[in-house]
């Protein structure tokens, strides 16, 4: 009995044995197969950018927290640059992957957020191809320009968009197909923190209700693009900001670069003091920007998908303060126009790691597809920079069959203009593709440049201004004879004007001059005035040419145009001022001219018999109209 317990028990015991060792086994395999689960879910990707941040002036010197995220705890790529300088055109290369010329949008009007881009170009984002495979995708801040907020993109799951341009306060955003209006309370409305919380939410839920759906957002700060509003609570810092007085600074004129850079001065001190003050806030506004980005990898940190997110921090170009005296702006091609911050860590990142090799914004579009495992389609212009951060694995150091990186080494800087193509049918010479002040130079050669305003017929004249640039002014009624007064044809000499004692003549022409008093009846006058007075008077007197002769003509002064026979002198010499002061204004009714020539206002202008105003293909219904339509 004895022996048969204990067949009994090692039995049991050869069981349990047995048993455990196949438990360890399976316990280890279902491990192993939610380890592979979760590295099957597809990474999350957060694409951050800026408007205008520059590389060039120092502004990430202070954004230290962001440095300590991305520079520490991923890859600070040193050659990164936009291929066009100029906000819409590089945002619209960033989400298609394509050169300028290739999705046609040269400025930021030129076919910004156009019915074509929309039709065409929109509806090829990396946005569009990753929602179609399940990410769950959502845009936060300013998208192009002229968008107008009359429409969702396609491909965002989740929309809040900027309608136009960048603003901090009193903005209108497209959220998810409805207008929001937002005014000028910070806790409420200042659009870093509002697009950073916004941002957080999104990720929080979709975690919460689709905890295996990966993520994709793009946030799109405005700063630190103007106007330049700070948060209240940075208001005061960086009052020495100097980051911006680079090398290049006021350096100026630069005669070896392009013609913008030829004819550049020097800034004066008013200009100096402004890039000062710019400087300072435009590193005010980053600080927001620098707290966001603390703020995303805190929340990354406490839903445990940091290790499963990809980061991307840039910018859409850099921006000048004073280099080479121009006082602040974009659009140049040089480096502190192209060059932008770029860093990147995620779950294939090393940590510090530097990239030396040349980046692009348009290879954001490949580069996120990569990360999402898609395939690149062919019609991007770039690359993924995937393969560049590829760790270098130990081998034979006798194998000499080992491959290099193959990167580019060059790129292309497009202008944010479209090139229209010369139409060698018309002979143009080759001066029309000078710079303006190369072109006027040219002109004030010529000898019917060279002479005063005075000539007959003669409708510029070479002026230099106190800079010493020569500049083109028009002649406006100075091309008035200078003769005595008997070269002018006697219908129209006043009798308060005959100085040789004849009688007035002017019943030949069946028409009277208004018996005005003298002060009131000035009609030429021979007057000189200065050129800048000419420039800048307005509408108070008139140019009349007439059989070969050109005139002065004051409006203002009693101007009373020669009239039909009906008018006689039985009225009164107030109700004769009344009538002149309504005909010098435009607004009173006379009957009809019967000058022989109409009168010439302008080089293209004519007042017609009817008293309307014939301006080339435009016509006013009345002196008056005109001269309201040259104020406004």
């Amino acid at each position: 009995m004895s022996q048969s317990r204990l067949s009994l028990g090692l039995i049991v015991l050869g069981v349990v044995v047995f048993v455990s060792p196949g438990l360890a086994v399976l316990s280890q395999r279902l491990k192993g197969r939610f380890q592979r689960d979760r590295r099957n879910i597809r990474p999350n990707i957060i694409l951050i950018y800026t408007d205008d941040q520059d590389v060039e002036l120092g502004s990430l010197e202070v954004m230290n927290k962001t440095r300590r995220i991305m520079e520490q705890g991923g890859a600070h790529f040193t050659n990164a640059f936009v291929t066009t300088p100029m906000c819409c055109p590089s945002r619209s290369s960033m989400l298609t992957g394509k050169y300028v010329h290739n999705h046609n949008t040269y400025t930021n009007n030129e076919n910004c957020s156009s019915s074509s881009w929309q039709a065409t170009h929109e509806q090829r984002t990396f946005a569009v191809y990753l929602n179609s495979t399940g990410y769950r995708t959502a845009f936060f801040g300013k998208y192009l320009n002229e968008y107008n907020g009359s429409y969702i993109p396609p491909g965002w799951r989740e929309w809040v968009g900027l309608v136009k341009n960048s603003r901090f306060y009193n903005y209108t955003l497209n959220r998810n197909g409805v207008k929001e209006k937002h005014g000028f309370d910070y806790s409420k409305d200042y659009l870093t923190d509002l697009m950073t919380n916004d941002s957080i939410n999104y990720f929080q839920l979709s975690k919460k209700i689709y905890p295996h759906r990966p993520v994709m957002m793009l946030i799109s700060h405005a700063a630190p693009h103007g106007p330049e509003d700070s948060a209240p609570q940075f208001s005061n810092l960086f009052p020495n900001a100097s980051q911006h007085i680079t090398p290049s600074y006021n350096y100026a004129p630069n005669p070896d670069k392009h013609w913008i850079m030829r004819y550049t001065g020097p800034m004066k001190p008013i200009h100096m003091e402004f890039t000062n003050m710019l400087q300072r806030k435009r590193l005010q506004t980053l600080m927001s920007v620098d707290e966001s980005m603390e703020k995303l990898y805190n929340m990354l940190v406490e839903t445990g998908e940091v290790d499963n997110t990809y980061i991307i921090y840039t910018a859409d170009h850099g921006y000048h303060i004073g280099q080479f005296g121009l006082v602040k702006g974009k659009s140049m091609p040089y480096e502190i126009d192209i060059r932008v911050p770029f860093f990147m860590r995620g779950p294939t990142v090393e940590p510090g790691s530097i990239v030396p090799q040349l980046v692009l914004n348009i290879d954001l579009a490949p580069t996120i597809l990569d990360i999402a495992g898609l395939d690149i389609p062919a019609d991007m212009d770039g690359k993924s920079i995937l393969k560049l951060l590829d760790t270098e694995k130990p081998v034979n150091r006798f194998n000499s069959n080992k491959k290099t990186k193959i990167w580019r080494d060059s790129f292309l800087v497009e202008r944010g203009k479209l090139l229209h193509k010369r139409d060698e049918s018309k002979n143009t010479q080759e001066e029309n593709f000078l710079p303006k002040y190369e072109r006027v130079k040219d002109l004030c050669q010529k000898a019917e440049y060279q002479t005063p305003c005075e000539q007959f017929g003669q409708k510029w004249q070479c002026v230099e201004d106190s800079t010493g640039k020569l500049r083109l002014h028009k002649c406006k009624g100075m091309a008035v004879t200078t003769a005595s007064d008997k070269k002018r044809p006697s219908r129209f000499q006043s009798k308060y004007d005959n100085t040789e004692g004849g009688d007035c003549d002017c019943e030949e022409n069946g028409s009277k001059m208004s018996p005005t008093p003298r002060q009131k009846q000035t009609l030429f006058s021979k007057r000189k005035f200065k050129q800048s007075y000419i420039r800048n008077r307005s509408i108070r007197s008139v140019s009349i040419e007439f059989e070969g002769e050109v005139y002065d003509l004051d409006l203002d002064e009693g101007f009373d145009p020669v009239v039909s026979k009906n008018i006689t002198n039985r009225h009164d010499v107030a109700d004769e001022e009344d009538e002149n002061m309504a005909e010098s204004s435009g607004t009173g009714n006379s009957n009809e001219l019967i000058v022989p020539s109409s009168i010439k206002v302008t080089h293209r202008c004519y007042i017609l018999a009817n008293e309307t105003v014939q301006c080339d293909r435009d016509l006013y219904k009345s002196l008056q109209a005109w001269k309201d339509h040259k104020l406004h």
